[in-house]
């Protein structure tokens, strides 16, 4: 049996993989960096140290064993008998693979439960707007648990009849909630684009509300590319394993985003420092208060001040004006 196409994609995907593990890590410390400089302003630091930890210990760990399954298979298992071919249908279901699995399903649903959260308070804390992705979130993880459990038992196989039957409903539950989430998240950011501006001013709007703030808060990268892995790993298409190895990595960079921009007072938290009148503030991980002054601000300021002059002198010049007259009147 040719493995030709297994090969291009398993080796394309760890490349790729290499590539934004570099970029994860860079996210990783630029998060921790801002954690310690902040990290006296609010207790909240250690829930986002922990968390990125986490990811990132989890991702390392993903990419590290497909980097040794990789060496085993093209180096240090090449020249044994059946080669190459012999040792992926034998070794598919060894148990460090298991771990680099379970590794990755973690992340997805780490990041996951981050982005419900995130959709939660954008939507000022209402429970309702949650309901569905967390059922489709508990779904999720049953599916998830016995595609684990059909893929690495003995003679299991990830693309094997029973691992897909567990792992497409999985799959499409996981990306199914990537995409309403986003969705949703977009659709609420857009309609409050208008207001902000208004409020804040153009300049700090666009903090909030521009297209790359909308894609980093939505996770948009993550559904898409999960999407991408969905479509050929439903066909039995081993082009699959490709966009499942960038997929897994784009799950432990999406919610480090977010994370950074909630460490950098760029994104929407509970705690605001000016409300924009629909009961939604903007970020402070260290609450600070901000004024930003617009040239409709400064033309109503001015009105108001040559007004209030005005009145005052009115009301000089009538006093003065009363004065004689309330003396005549005592004099008579």
């Amino acid at each position: 049996m040719s493995t030709a196409v297994f090969e291009h994609s398993y080796y394309i995907g760890n490349y790729m993989s290499g590539i934004l593990y570099g970029v994860d890590m860079v996210m990783y410390f630029m998060t921790l960096r801002e954690l310690v400089h902040r990290r006296k302003q609010k207790k909240s630091w250690q829930f986002f140290f922990w968390y990125s930890t986490i990811l990132f210990v989890l991702l390392t760990i993903d990419i590290s064993i497909n980097a040794v399954w990789g060496e085993n298979m093209w180096i240090t298992n090449r020249d044994k008998p059946g080669g190459v071919p012999v040792f992926i249908g034998t070794q598919l279901s060894d148990w460090y693979q298991a771990w680099g699995s379970s590794a990755a399903v973690a992340l997805v649903f780490m990041s996951d439960a981050l982005l419900i959260y995130r959709l939660f308070v954008i939507y000022n804390s209402n429970f309702l707007v949650i309901i569905i992705p967390c059922l489709t979130y508990i779904v999720g993880l049953v599916f998830a648990t016995l595609e684990l459990v059909a893929s690495f038992k003995p003679g299991g196989f990830f693309f094997g009849k029973k691992s897909v039957n567990f792992g497409i409903p999985y799959y499409a539950l996981t990306i199914s909630l990537n995409i309403i989430v986003t969705s949703l998240i977009c659709i609420r950011l857009l309609s409050l684009s208008r207001v902000i501006r208004q409020t804040m001013g153009e300049a700090h709007a666009k903090t909030y509300t521009s297209v790359a703030a909308i894609m980093v808060e939505s996770a948009a990268p993550y559904s898409l590319f999960g999407i991408a892995f969905l479509i050929p790993y439903a066909r039995g298409s081993l082009v699959s394993i490709t966009f499942g190895q960038v997929w897994a990595k784009v799950t432990c960079l999406a919610p480090s985003l977010i994370i950074l921009r909630v460490v950098s007072e760029k994104a929407w938290t509970k705690e605001t420092f000016g409300q924009t009148g629909t009961g939604v503030g903007f970020s402070s991980f260290s609450v600070r208060q901000q004024t930003t002054t617009t040239p409709e601000m400064m033309n109503s300021l001015n009105s108001t001040t040559v007004a209030g002059s005005y009145a005052a002198e009115s009301k000089k010049g009538n006093s003065a004006a009363s004065l004689p007259m309330s003396v005549g009147k005592a004099s008579v």
